[in-house]
């Protein structure tokens, strides 16, 4: 574990800082490191989750919140972007070609586009990295397209569902993505969704990584249980079994995203609007019936409320 001194000797003068932590543990780093970082030190997040504004029931970008933290105490605003794409973490080790999506807003810097600069730390031959401004569109989706996925794995699990079922949940989730989007956040585009950041990731989510494969497992023990009621903690402790059986170490972060995100749009009354997001968060954490996936997707869009 490293001791405070050792953060200060590695952060020393550093002009830039990727984040890549739960972010829970995030605030009281940052707390340690804003004053010891050069002053025109920016940022960049791979975290893929949001906080919430308990006040004002709003969520809150984690690149926000990072930005927010880092700029106490300082002369000068600290700013953040984020890196979100179709990057499955194995296939990126083994340098298989992928895309990624940079969302920052860097200000220029003596006539040097920081923008392009922070693209190239990234970019590489197998790791195509394009940029936009939509810091918001492109930080959301990466969140919210884990949630999607924990619902693609159930379809998986259930066996007598398909290939069709899954492409209708992919269009039913990636619609609730850029509603969220919008209903919370200003500026947000709509070509964002069409990066890797968007659509693409969605894709890759929904056909592999660790919260489409956990959500099938997590179904299939479901169905051993057959009419057994399954009680929020119950919910609570199949997913830390199957989590801890199948990822090596590695965390779920569908099962939290889904949380923050049922409680954003439950404390706005916004469930109806989010039919999807909400059948996935009733059937992971309150043991509604695992079939129920598809009222998330059957919803007759006429009646649904207009954001």
């Amino acid at each position: 574990m490293p001791s405070k001194l050792d953060i200060i000797l590695t952060l020393d003068n550093i002009d830039f800082i990727i984040s890549v932590m739960p972010h829970q543990f995030l605030p009281p780093l940052l707390k340690k490191i804003r004053n010891i970082v050069d002053p025109s030190c920016r940022g960049i997040s791979l975290i893929k989750g949001m906080d919430f504004d308990e006040v004002n029931k709003r969520p809150v970008l984690i690149s926000q919140s990072i930005e927010n933290i880092m700029s106490e105490d300082r002369s000068t605003k600290f700013s953040c972007g984020v890196l979100m794409g179709a990057n499955v973490a194995d296939e990126v080790a083994k340098m298989q070609i992928c895309e990624s999506t940079l969302a920052s807003d860097f200000e220029n810097v003596d006539g040097v586009d920081i923008n392009e600069r922070t693209r190239l730390i990234f970019h590489s031959p197998t790791f195509r990295v394009q940029h936009v401004k939509d810091v918001a569109g492109a930080e959301v989706s990466g969140a919210l397209k884990n949630v999607i996925a924990l619902g693609a794995g159930m379809i998986d699990g259930l066996d007598h569902l398909g290939g069709n079922t899954k492409a209708a949940l992919l269009r039913v989730g990636l619609k609730e993505m850029i509603s969220f989007c919008r209903v919370f956040f200003e500026g947000v585009r709509q070509d964002t969704f069409l990066e890797s950041c968007g659509m693409a990731d969605l894709i890759t989510t929904c056909y592999g990584g660790r919260n489409r494969k956990c959500a099938e497992e997590y179904t299939r023990r479901r169905a051993m249980g057959l009419n057994r009621h399954w009680s929020t903690h119950d919910c609570e402790s199949l997913w830390k079994q199957v989590e801890t059986e199948l990822l090596n170490g590695q965390k779920l972060q569908g099962t939290l995203a889904c949380k923050e995100a049922y409680m954003v749009i439950d404390s706005r009354g916004l469930l109806d609007s989010f039919p999807l997001i909400s059948v996935i968060y009733d059937i992971a954490f309150r043991g509604a019936p695992v079939d129920r996936i598809v009222d998330g997707i059957m919803v007759n869009e006429v009646h649904r409320s207009h954001l």
